[in-house]
């Protein structure tokens, strides 16, 4: 009974108004970026489905602007403007973006039906007095989706590429039109590499997109080999690390690409379930290619065909550089903060950034603020 008593509660909770009606409770014109990628975090921690996300956003948008608010009306709260008198939580816990992202989507997923669009969805969850404003903020949302998607930079040859809005971009330069990249590009003997939405891997080269692998997890890393080719290494969907399979050796052959060929398999380099996130790849003097990876809260790194511990608790992605003198250097974002590998994970930086960051051999290290911008760090 307790249950059902909770379902009717949540079933009447929410906004009575979209946005804030108390003019002493100021919304501001545009989004959080923080709060639009941490919502983001938790719908994908979910695994919930493309229309609950939208549904989300949809909802942050009309309640809060994606802000997470101190006030509202009666006792609403935090980015969703949920109330404690309604059985969504403690204060504390509504104003806990996290808490309150994983409720709004955990009850979205019970109350969605086929036939509710993302805004139905949304007001099914809020029960605001204005169901259509959901729907009307479609476009928005869509827009604050994507920003959500943005990886860190690759700088290389000191230029700046990024991911933004959808696109891939080098130096503010678009180089594509499709709107559905994702994540951080990774760029290696002239080519450039990006991920989808939909975890499929393109290259650009010779001005034209074209298929390289699907079933990707996370971003591709592309290393450049003393024989002109390039080496793309990812995380499967399973887990694994993966060589992206090139039997035709065309990555890198440009104008010589033979009609019709493409890449379209991987090679695994771990057992599933071993990594996440994005590889960090280097060609040594020798010619060989180390890979490292984060596995398990651990930094490991693959040589000859064998994995090994490097560091202990690192809790994104690596980015190992060569350094002139031929030692490597790894770096990582640690509370959103830069720490280099000495004997332990060293801060650079107090500044927070999103994703990875990008070394440069000379030290220089590259960061992506939650707002998009590139900046020198450390």
């Amino acid at each position: 009974m307790l249950r059902l008593a909770l379902v009717f509660v949540l079933l009447m909770s929410g906004t009575a108004h979209a946005l804030p009606q108390d003019v002493r409770c100021r919304v501001p014109g545009v989004h959080d970026a923080e709060v639009i990628r941490t919502v983001h975090a938790v719908g994908l921690s979910l695994r919930v489905s493309d229309k609950v996300m939208l549904a989300g956003f949809e909802a942050g948008w009309v309640e809060s602007h994606m802000n997470n608010l101190s006030c509202g009306d009666r006792d609403s709260l935090g980015v969703f403007q949920q109330r404690p008198s309604m059985g969504w939580g403690t204060p504390e816990q509504i104003m806990d973006v996290s808490y309150a992202a994983r409720r709004f989507f955990e009850y979205a997923v019970k109350v969605d039906r086929p036939e509710l669009t993302a805004g139905l969805l949304a007001d099914a969850v809020q029960r605001s007095c204005c169901p259509e404003r959901y729907d009307a903020s479609v476009d928005r949302a869509e827009s604050m989706l994507r920003q959500a998607w943005q990886g860190g930079p690759e700088v290389v040859g000191g230029v700046v590429h990024v991911v933004e809005d959808g696109d891939v971009r080098a130096d503010g330069t678009r180089l594509s039109t499709s709107r559905d990249f994702v994540g951080r590009p990774s760029v290696a003997g002239g080519l450039v590499f990006a991920r989808t939405v939909r975890g499929d891997v393109r290259v650009l080269a010779d001005g034209a997109w074209r298929a390289v692998a699907t079933g990707v997890a996370g971003d591709p890393e592309a290393v450049a080999r003393p024989d002109g080719t390039v080496e793309v290494y990812a995380v499967l969907a399973d887990g694994s690390v993966a060589k992206l399979s090139d039997p035709l050796g065309t990555i890198g052959m440009g104008p010589a690409l033979p009609q019709g060929a493409r890449q379209s398999g991987s090679i695994p380099v771990s057992p599933a379930g071993f990594a996440t996130g994005k590889p960090s790849a280097l060609v040594l003097p020798d010619g060989s290619v180390t890979v490292y990876v984060r596995s398990g809260g651990k930094l490991v790194a693959s040589a000859a065909g064998a994995w090994r511990e490097i560091a202990p608790s690192i809790e994104g992605s690596p980015e190992a550089v060569l350094r002139p003198d031929g030692t490597v250097g790894v770096y990582t974002l640690i509370d959103g903060r830069v720490h280099r590998l000495t004997t332990t994970w060293e801060p650079l930086s107090e500044t927070r950034f999103i994703d990875t960051v990008s070394a440069q051999p000379d030290g220089t290290i590259y960061a992506r603020t939650a707002e998009g911008a590139v900046v020198k760090a450390g």
